[in-house]
C-alpha cells in the first residue's frame, strides 16, 4: 500500500509539473498566438499610417511661396542650386526639402533704399541745420570739417591761367538689389533681426562702400562742369554720376543697381556770398547784353536783307563765284538792300549817261578846236568861270596891273548882310 501510494503521489506530481514545463494547452496556445498576431498586424498598420502621415507632412513642409516683391535662391547643403546663368527662383509656388538639405534665401528685389551723401557739404551745428535762413560766414573754409569739391577750370578773361571753383553739394542715391546671386555671393551681412529683410541687414556694410564709391564718382564728374552748370544742377551731372557709380559696382559684381542719383543742393561757399552774388549779377548782365546784341544783329540783318540774309551773306563770302552767281544771290535779298541796289543802279546809269554826253560834246568840239584851238580854249575857260561865279555868294574882282608889274592891294571886306537873309529864306 505504501509503495502504491507513493507511486501514485509521484505520478501526480509529474502531472502537475508537466504544464509548467510544456506551456498552455494546445487550444489556449493557439488562441494566444492568434491574438498576438492580430495585435502585431494592427500595430504594423498603425505604424504604416503614421509613417505615411509623416512622409506627407515632410513633403508638404517643403512647399513654399516666393512673393511678388521678392526672388529666392535655393541652397543644397550650402551650394546654390539651378543653372549657373540664372539660378534665381521667380515669384510663385516652389518645392524644396526641409533644412538642412535645402535652404531658401529670400531676397527683396523690389525694395529700394535711399542713401544721403553729405561728405561734400560744409559743417553745420544742429542749430544751424534747423535755421531756415543761412547767416553769412566770415571765417575761412576749414577743409578738415567742411566738405567741398572742385568744378571745371575755366579760363578767366583778362587773367592768366585758369580758375577752379569750389562748391558744396548734397546727394541722394536710391539703390536696390538687381542680381540676387551676386549679392548673396559677394556681399557680407550680419544676421537678420526680426522683421528685417536682407537689404536692411546688409546696409551696415553696404552703405559705407556705396558712399565711398559715390564720392569718387561725384569728384570725377563735377570737375568736368563749370560752376554755373553745377549750381543749376543740370540733368547731365546726376546722370554722369549714376553711370560712373553703376560701372564701378558692376565691376565688383556686388549685385546692386543704382536706380536714381539726385543732387539735392549745390551751392557756392558761404564765405564768398556777397562777391558771388555780384559776380553772378555781372555775368547775367553780360549774358543779357550778348542776347540783346544778337537780337539787334538779327533785326538789322532782317530789315536790311530779309529773313534769309544771314545765309545769303555767308554764300556771297565763299570764294570762286562768278559775277552772275553773285548777282543771283543778291537778287534774293529783300528789305532795305533792294532800295540801295536800285539807288546804285540809278547812279550808275546817270554816270554812264553823263560820260556819253561829255564824249559827244567833245566829239562835236574837236573840229572847231583843230581850226581855232586858242579861241576854243578861251571859250571853255569863260564857261567854267561863269559856272563857278554862278554858285558863289560873294564875288571880288581884281584887275591885273599894267605891264605885268606886281602891286600890293589891300581891301577891307565886309560881308554882305543880305547874304544871310537869302540863305535863311532858302532854308
Amino acid at each position: 500500500m505504501t509503495n502504491h501510494h507513493h507511486h501514485h503521489h509521484h505520478h501526480r506530481c509529474e502531472c502537475e509539473d508537466k504544464p509548467q514545463q510544456g506551456g498552455l494547452p494546445a487550444e489556449q496556445q493557439d488562441a494566444s498566438t492568434r491574438s498576438l498576431t492580430q495585435a502585431l498586424h494592427v500595430s504594423f498598420s498603425i505604424l504604416k499610417i503614421i509613417m505615411i502621415v509623416l512622409l506627407v507632412v515632410f513633403a508638404c513642409s517643403g512647399i513654399f511661396q516666393v512673393q511678388q516683391d521678392e526672388e529666392a535662391l535655393l541652397l543644397f547643403f550650402g551650394q546654390i542650386q539651378g543653372s549657373a546663368e540664372d539660378p534665381v527662383l521667380k515669384p510663385g509656388i516652389k518645392f524644396a526639402f526641409p533644412e538642412p538639405i535645402h535652404e531658401v534665401i529670400r531676397i527683396p528685389v523690389k525694395h529700394e533704399q535711399s542713401l544721403a551723401i553729405n561728405s561734400f557739404w560744409y559743417f553745420e551745428t544742429e542749430e544751424e541745420k534747423l535755421r531756415p535762413v543761412k547767416s553769412p560766414v566770415s571765417g575761412p573754409l576749414d577743409p578738415l570739417i567742411d566738405g567741398y569739391c572742385l568744378t571745371r577750370n575755366d579760363r578767366v578773361e583778362g587773367m592768366e591761367g585758369t580758375d577752379y571753383n569750389i562748391v558744396h553739394s548734397q546727394w541722394i542715391i536710391t539703390y536696390k538689389i538687381d542680381s540676387p546671386k551676386h549679392f548673396f555671393e559677394n556681399m557680407y551681412m550680419r544676421d537678420r533681426r526680426s522683421g528685417e529683410d536682407m537689404l536692411e541687414a546688409a546696409a551696415e556694410t553696404l552703405e559705407p562702400m556705396l558712399e565711398s564709391l559715390a564720392a569718387n564718382a561725384v569728384v570725377r564728374t563735377m570737375v568736368n562742369y563749370s560752376i554755373d552748370e553745377a549750381i543749376k544742377s543740370q540733368t547731365g551731372i546726376a546722370d554722369t554720376v549714376r553711370v560712373i557709380l553703376q560701372t564701378k559696382l558692376d565691376q565688383i559684381q556686388c549685385g546692386i543697381g543704382i536706380k536714381d542719383v539726385r543732387a539735392s543742393r549745390i551751392v557756392w561757399p558761404r564765405q564768398v556770398e556777397e562777391a558771388f552774388q555780384a559776380s553772378n549779377k555781372a555775368r547775367q548782365e553780360s549774358e543779357q547784353t550778348r542776347i540783346d546784341a544778337r537780337a539787334y544783329k538779327e533785326k538789322r540783318l532782317t530789315d536790311t536783307g530779309g529773313a534769309d540774309a544771314d545765309r545769303i551773306l555767308a554764300q556771297l563770302k565763299q570764294p570762286g563765284q562768278s559775277q552772275e552767281q553773285q548777282e543771283a544771290l543778291v537778287a534774293r535779298l529783300s528789305g532795305q538792300v533792294q532800295a540801295k541796289i536800285a539807288e546804285a543802279r540809278a547812279y550808275r546809269t546817270k554816270v554812264v549817261e553823263d560820260a556819253k554826253a561829255n564824249a559827244e560834246y567833245l566829239e562835236q568840239l574837236l573840229p572847231e578846236y583843230q581850226k581855232h584851238p586858242e579861241l576854243v580854249l578861251q571859250k571853255i575857260y569863260q564857261d567854267a568861270v561863269e559856272q563857278v561865279l554862278a554858285g558863289a555868294d560873294e564875288k571880288i574882282l581884281i584887275q591885273p596891273s599894267a605891264g605885268g608889274k606886281s602891286r600890293e592891294l589891300r581891301v577891307m571886306i565886309n560881308r554882305d548882310p543880305n547874304i544871310k537873309k537869302e540863305q535863311a529864306e532858302q532854308k
